[in-house]
């Protein structure tokens, strides 16, 4: 929570080093993530050698907040963070007590219209990281470097009220081999893949100010 609260803290005050101070979009969405097999050899419990297995992050519904400033008259300027809640199937592949894991993405970027017909659209991308945190305290959390790319559109309800849509596929790259998710004894988890993707759907309001 002290990450998520840190993380929101940079995202108000960041805005205010764009070229243009206004207008300034805030957009808080609610959204559904999709995807985030991890490929991984290991020693889980219940399980006395090394085993490769496929691990699944369960689809889930995720939350978060982007802000935007206009960059030039065509292009934004934009701050997201995403955050979801899920579990790792199969089950007990941690500790025995959770699989609970959350994941959470902090990019700057920005978008360009690619529309501006009756239906509007823009093309959105962004670099940063994604905060892996198992709930397990005894497992060390994970940074990681991440990139993301999308659409989205607009639907005025006012002058300063829209309604966003958007999609998003993030990658985060990861090194093949290395280890995550550590204790004070062992690490529970050696990564064989080197890029991890997933995608969301997400809805928003954009206030205006």
């Amino acid at each position: 929570m002290r990450f998520i609260i840190s993380l929101l803290a940079l995202l108000l005050t960041l805005p205010s080093y764009a070229n243009k101070p206004a207008p300034i979009e805030v957009t808080p969405f609610a959204g559904y993530r999709f995807g985030g097999n991890f490929d991984i050899k290991g020693e889980f419990y219940g399980m006395s050698n090394q085993q490769e297995l496929t691990v699944k992050i369960d689809d889930s519904s995720s939350y978060g907040v982007i802000i935007a400033w206009s960059y030039d008259n065509k292009r934004q300027g934009e701050l997201l963070l995403s955050h979801y809640k899920s579990e790792l199937s199969p089950a007990s592949l941690l500790t025995p007590n959770t699989n609970d894991l959350s994941v959470t993405y902090l990019h700057i970027g920005g978008n360009v219209p690619l529309s501006n017909g009756l239906v509007p659209f823009w093309f959105s991308g962004g670099v940063g990281i994604t905060h892996f945190s198992p709930d397990e305290q005894k497992l060390d959390d994970e940074t990681k470097f991440s990139a993301n790319i999308g659409v989205h559109s607009k639907f005025k309800l006012s002058n300063s009220i829209a309604i966003r849509l958007g999609a998003r596929l993030y990658a985060t790259f990861l090194d093949a081999d290395s280890a995550m998710f550590c204790d004070d004894n062992s690490c529970k988890i050696a990564i064989s893949s080197d890029i991890w993707t997933q995608s969301e759907l997400s809805l928003g309001l954009t206030f205006t100010f």
